[in-house]
């Protein structure tokens, strides 16, 4: 298979982006806001679009996806056809697409009866498989993938790959998987940097872990492009893919391209200082338009933990408060070309008092200060309290006024606790001195 020609000194450039999640169905914002929810399932789609502009604008040789086109293997018609729109438009400009299939995608989920584009490959599930492309007759790269044949893959595919066969042709490895260990993610297709350091390629493509990073910089390249659109909290900050471009001598330039076109933000706001809630609102306001200035024109969904200690701790720890001023700063915004949105308020501030001199504390005060300091110092005490929640969550009344917590709110509930707890205990004379 050929590539077209390029310039005198680079060999050939290609796109690396994974983990499109195409139609996802954003759990949680629904409930909230429809409108919004229905930008940000578009969001996805719009990003893809981005990525397919890039190829074309920036005269790629060929378009590498490294799993999770679609965000479960039950994809929708739509996504699929959208999908393919796009490869066709690749193809028709002489661009190729190389595809290996990851967990939310795997071979055997169901697809619509399609014709792809002749210059489409997906790599299989059976097998490791070898794509060699050539430039001028000759063989300048050869990509080596495979592709998920169902969801649970637990095995280390990483280590069934062949190892490079020749110095003098540009190798690359696209796959789905975890390299390392986390506790954030599923061990997918888990393998070590040294699995991928043995098979002596040039560019590993990586798909799975969502935060866009180069996790070595040389001998080889490892890459994850991350996800082009960041869907929920967790995946806040700028989100795209990589263009990667090859020289003559085969070294490697990359630049990493932002895609995203809603991104999500998670600001702390100090209390200390502030002196009433129409001062509070004013600093989460001046904080958004910061927010803005810098986003690009992009629509923004924002998360605010308030924090630090001082006498407005009391107001906002009194029921209702927060979800009224949350709802005030909501009233403000227009869902429109260019938007913003407050996602949550969460309360981490604390009373004016210094926690450290209430640790000393030999009575019933310092305990409750202690074993708050423990239950969110330790995880596993985190994960026991959220277990134990668990029947309040999915209750009937529960589901009306709590949706999903993750840790950094559950530790917010717990500070607000002892908040509580401590105001019913301390006179104000304790606080004030």
């Amino acid at each position: 298979m050929g590539i077209r020609k390029t310039s005198k000194n680079k060999l050939f450039s290609f796109i690396h982006t994974a983990d499109l999640h195409l139609d996802s169905p954003f759990i949680g914002i629904y409930e909230i806001n429809q409108e919004l929810r229905e930008s940000l399932v578009n969001a996805t789609f719009e990003a893809y679009d981005t990525i397919i502009d890039l190829c074309i604008e920036k005269e790629v040789d060929f378009l590498l996806i490294a799993g999770d086109v679609y965000d479960s293997a039950n994809k929708s018609l739509y996504a699929q056809l959208k999908f393919i729109k796009g490869l066709d438009r690749l193809s028709n400009a002489g661009i190729q697409t190389i595809i290996a299939h990851g967990n939310h995608d795997p071979l055997n989920g169901w697809s619509a009866t399609l014709n792809w584009p002749e210059d489409v490959h997906i790599m299989s599930g059976e097998n490791i498989d070898s794509i060699q492309l050539e430039k001028d007759e000759k063989h300048v790269v050869t990509i080596v993938g495979t592709s998920y044949p169902e969801q649970n893959i637990w095995t280390n595919l990483a280590q069934k790959f062949p190892k490079r066969e020749n110095n003098e042709v540009f190798t690359i490895g696209l796959l789905h998987c975890m390299v390392g260990s986390s506790t954030e993610h599923d061990p997918y297709a888990a393998c070590t940097m040294q699995d991928l350091k043995d098979l002596d390629y040039d560019y590993w493509a990586l798909g799975h872990i969502h935060v866009p990073s180069a996790i070595n910089e040389i001998d080889p390249v490892v890459v994850y492009s991350g996800n082009p659109q960041g869907r929920h909290i967790k995946e806040a900050g700028p989100r795209g893919c990589y263009l990667v471009k090859v020289d003559t001598k085969n070294e490697i330039s990359k630049e990493f391209i932002e895609t995203d076109t809603i991104r999500w933000y998670v600001e702390d706001i100090s209390i200390a200082g502030i002196e009433s809630e129409e001062d509070l609102i004013l600093q989460i306001r001046e904080c958004i338009d910061t927010i803005l200035d810098g986003a690009d024109g992009r629509s923004v969904i924002c998360r605010f933990i308030l924090t630090g200690r001082g006498p407005l701790h009391r107001t906002l720890t009194k029921e209702g408060i927060i979800d009224d001023i949350l709802q005030y700063l909501r009233e403000d915004e227009n869902l429109g070309s260019q938007f913003v949105w407050v996602e949550r308020l969460v309360n981490n501030t604390s009373m004016p008092i210094e926690r450290s001199i209430l640790l000393e504390r030999k009575d019933f005060v310092g305990d409750i200060v202690r074993i708050v300091d423990e239950i969110c110092q330790d995880e596993e005490s985190l994960e026991s309290l959220k277990t134990s929640l668990g029947p309040l969550f999915k209750s009937a009344k529960g589901r009306k006024v709590i949706k999903d917590i993750d840790e950094e709110e559950l530790m917010g509930l717990v500070h607000r606790a002892e908040g509580l707890l401590l105001d019913n205990i301390m006179s104000e004379v304790e606080y004030e001195n």
